[in-house]
C-alpha cells in the first residue's frame, strides 16, 4: 500500500531543536542479580517490543485522515472524550495550542491544537530504583500510554476531525514544553514537569488536531514551585551526575532551557537498569 503525501500544519523550524533517537537505547538490557522469573521477563519483553512498534504505528497516523475535516466539537464532546480516556486508564489531560517553536526542526505536524496525556507510573515499581522492576515500569508506561494514544486519535479521526499521534517514547514535539502550556504542571529544576498529582512520576504523549479545544482554568502552582526551588534533592541524587544545578538557554533567545547533560544521563539509564532515581527521590513524587 502506498502511503499518500500529507500536508501538515506546521513543519518545525527551531534549529536548537532537533529530534534525535539514541540507538543505544534500542538495545539496552535489564540487568539483575537474580534470574528473572519467566513470566517477568515475558512481560518486559512484551513492552520493549510494543514500544519500538507503537512508536512506527504512531508514526503513521497522520495518513488516517482522508477527507476529515470537521473543527467544532460539540458541547458534551470533550467531557465524553475525557471520560473516554480516564476509563482507559488515562490519569492526566490538558490541552493547548501547538507551540510552533517547540516542534523538533523539519518534523512535520498535522493539528493546530494539542491534546497532552499523561500516565503515572506506579510508586511502588519506582522507590525501588535503580532496578529491573523500574525499568520494566518505564517501558510498561511507554506501551500502554502509546497504544491508548493511538487508540484515542483514531477515536476523534472517526468522528472527521484531523489528527495525529505523538508516541511517548518520542514525539515530533517536546512534550514536557506543551505539558507545563496545558496547565498540567510546571517546570522542575531536573528538566521533568512536576505535576501535583505524581510530582515527576509519570510520562507523557499528545495528540495533535484540527478539532477546537476547551479553555481550561489555570491552576496556581506557586507553593510547589517555592519547594521545588529550595530542594535540589534530584540533582543531589543524580547517578550520572548528569542534571544541571543551573539550566542554561541553549542559544540566547531560543527559548529551549537545557537541565540535562544529554550524554551523561543516556549513560547513567544504560548503566542503571533505565535509572529513574530522580523520581524516586523526589518528595512530591511519594505516593
Amino acid at each position: 500500500m502506498t502511503e499518500e503525501k500529507v500536508e501538515p500544519t506546521y513543519v518545525g523550524e527551531n534549529d536548537n531543536l532537533v529530534f534525535i533517537v539514541p540507538k543505544e537505547l534500542f538495545t539496552m538490557k535489564l540487568s539483575s542479580e537474580e534470574k528473572l522469573d519467566r513470566k517477568i521477563a515475558n512481560e518486559f519483553s512484551k513492552y520493549l517490543t510494543g514500544t519500538f512498534k507503537g512508536f512506527q504505528k504512531a508514526n503513521k497516523t497522520k495518513y488516517n485522515n482522508k477527507d476529515n475535516s470537521n473543527t467544532v466539537v460539540p458541547t458534551e464532546g470533550w467531557d465524553k472524550f475525557r471520560k473516554l480516556a480516564a476509563d482507559k486508564g488515562i490519569d492526566l489531560i490538558g490541552f493547548t495550542p501547538v507551540l510552533k517553536n517547540f516542534i523538533f526542526k523539519n518534523l512535520p505536524v498535522v493539528g493546530k491544537n494539542a491534546i497532552v496525556l499523561g500516565m503515572q507510573m506506579d510508586w511502588n515499581k519506582i522507590k525501588t530504583a535503580p532496578s529491573i522492576l523500574c525499568g520494566i515500569e518505564a517501558f510498561r508506561v511507554y506501551y500502554e500510554l502509546g497504544e491508548l494514544t493511538i487508540e484515542l486519535t483514531e477515536y476523534l479521526q472517526n468522528l472527521g476531525y484531523k489528527a495525529e499521534a505523538h508516541h511517548p517514547f518520542g514525539g515530533k514535539l517536546l512534550f514536557t514544553a506543551h505539558a507545563v502550556a496545558a496547565g498540567l504542571g510546571y517546570m522542575g529544576r531536573n528538566g521533568l514537569v512536576i505535576t501535583p498529582e505524581f510530582g515527576p512520576r509519570q510520562r507523557w504523549s499528545m495528540i495533535t488536531t484540527d478539532a477546537e479545544i476547551p479553555r481550561e482554568q489555570r491552576r496556581d502552582f506557586t507553593d510547589l514551585i517555592d519547594f521545588c526551588q529550595t530542594c535540589g534533592l534530584c540533582i543531589e541524587n543524580c547517578l550520572g551526575k548528569a542534571t544541571l544545578d543551573e539550566p542554561i538557554e541553549k542559544i540566547e533567545g531560543s527559548g529551549i532551557i537545557t537541565h540535562i547533560d544529554r550524554r551523561k544521563c543516556i549513560e547513567s539509564l544504560l548503566m542503571n537498569n533505565y535509572c529513574s532515581n530522580c523520581l524516586k527521590v523526589c518528595p512530591q513524587g511519594r505516593k
